[in-house]
């Protein structure tokens, strides 16, 4: 993925043209329907619909531009919730039509909008809406246009693997869920220091600047992320930046650039070791971090999960034949690299995809946002990640300083091994 790229995601995406339309009009919107019947104009940003149905000002600017628009809209923590909510008014309107309720032109784009929905999140509220007022029959030029537009891609791996992995966890970090059925992002998901130091390691093998530096300037730049004590203390006060002896799992959390720019094994491991080094200089410190960085590397080449999991267990000695479920029920907040790292692998080995391993780790509890960063960055040299995810995080959350280095970092390095892993299509409705 170029700079180049990210800079189009940010321009071609706005979900914020219907934030601020809820928030100026959707009281009044669900009011209407709790009443029974549609009075003013709000269809296409309340119900919206994909771009190329109407031929008005409002359509072609409020309308969805793709399927991964769409997943966006509904992992969008105000507009999915307004969204299930106006609908569940409408289902709970009896004896009446859509045509009643919403008048003939804006039934037919009700049946759109559930229909879109519906393609991209089956078994849910849309399909009951369909059921109730269309007797089950969807929208043909809805799901026309949706076939045309080839479903769900897969966006090569790289370190935006490790980052969103970050931001998924960052609001369970405090409120842990030991569940997978979570919403990955909600009203308190951010990136924190986890992709900070990620971006200032990328920085490090990108400029050659001594790692020290990098860190601090990055670390100047966004102050505020949740760094450690001991790391807070280094970051900001220590003039000699020595390293302390730490075996914390910060020096796992940003070593994900080390594994995706070797051009081999033992340069992962040897670049993890000199990352680690500046501040987690105890054996465990520098084992975890080698450990996530030969996790990578062999996951970029596709090695088979067992080959991957036995080679981590020689030469770390992690116990990797563990599963999620065993591990949930007694896993407590663990700091240390020797008390996340070897789940963080786990979460990747028991997961069937890249969205599901970032669900594993975070359903462990504990340090969710490390957790989840360090599978993150594996699982997405593994599977790929899928486009809506890299869209919407680039869209809601990352700083273009920072989308300009994960760019760059992605141009430099993304040839340093052949990739088995390419962008691929998925022929899947759900996500």
């Amino acid at each position: 993925m170029t700079a180049a790229k990210y800079r189009e995601y940010a321009s071609r995406y706005d979900l914020g043209r219907f934030v601020n339309a809820h928030r100026n009009i959707y009281t009044s919107a669900l009011a209407e329907i709790q009443s029974g019947k549609k009075r003013s104009h709000w269809m296409w940003y309340i119900f919206p619909q994909l771009r190329g149905l109407g031929h008005s000002r409002n359509s072609d600017y409020y309308g969805i531009a793709d399927r991964d628009e769409a997943i966006m809209f509904l992992h969008h923590p105000l507009l999915y919730r307004n969204l299930c909510e106006i609908t569940m008014a409408m289902l709970a309107i009896d004896g009446k039509s859509a045509d009643d309720i919403l008048g003939e032109t804006d039934a037919m784009k009700f049946r759109s909008s559930m229909t879109l929905f519906n393609s991209v999140c089956p078994d849910n509220i849309f399909s009951e809406a369909l059921n109730k007022f269309y007797g089950g029959q969807e929208d043909g030029l809805t799901l026309d246009m949706l076939k045309a537009d080839g479903g769900g891609q897969l966006v090569s791996g790289g370190i935006i693997g490790a980052i969103i992995g970050d931001i998924a966890g960052s609001f369970y970090e405090f409120y842990n869920c030991k569940s997978t059925n979570i919403a990955l992002f909600t009203d308190g998901t951010q990136f924190t220091d986890d992709t900070v130091m990620t971006v200032a390691v990328a920085d490090w093998l990108l400029s050659g600047v001594p790692l020290q530096k990098a860190m601090s300037d990055w670390g100047r730049e966004y102050p505020d992320r949740g760094y450690g004590g001991m790391f807070y203390k280094w970051l900001f006060h220590s003039e000699d930046k020595k390293p302390y002896n730490s075996f914390g799992n910060g020096s796992g959390m940003r070593v994900s650039p080390c594994g995706y720019s070797a051009s081999s094994l033992e340069e992962a491991i040897e670049l993890a070791g000199q990352s680690a080094e500046v501040t987690h200089n105890h054996p465990e410190g520098v084992k975890g971090a080698q450990s996530i960085a030969a996790a990578i590397f062999m996951a970029r080449q596709h090695k088979p999960k067992e080959e991957i999991r036995d080679y981590i267990e020689a030469a770390f000695g992690y116990n990797l034949h563990r599963t999620c479920d065993e591990i949930r029920p007694a896993y407590e907040f663990d700091v240390t690299c020797q008390g996340s790292c070897p789940e963080a692998i786990i979460a990747f080995l028991d997961s069937h995809d890249y969205e599901s391993a970032v669900r594993l780790a975070i359903s462990l509890g504990g340090d969710s946002d490390t957790v989840a960063c360090m599978t993150g960055g594996i699982a997405a040299a593994y599977y790929g990640i899928p486009s809506w995810m890299v869209k919407y995080v680039v869209l809601e959350y990352l700083p273009q300083h920072i989308l300009d280095v994960v760019g760059r970092f992605d141009e430099k390095y993304s040839n340093s091994i052949k990739n088995k892993q390419s962008d691929v299509v998925l022929n899947r409705k759900n996500f």
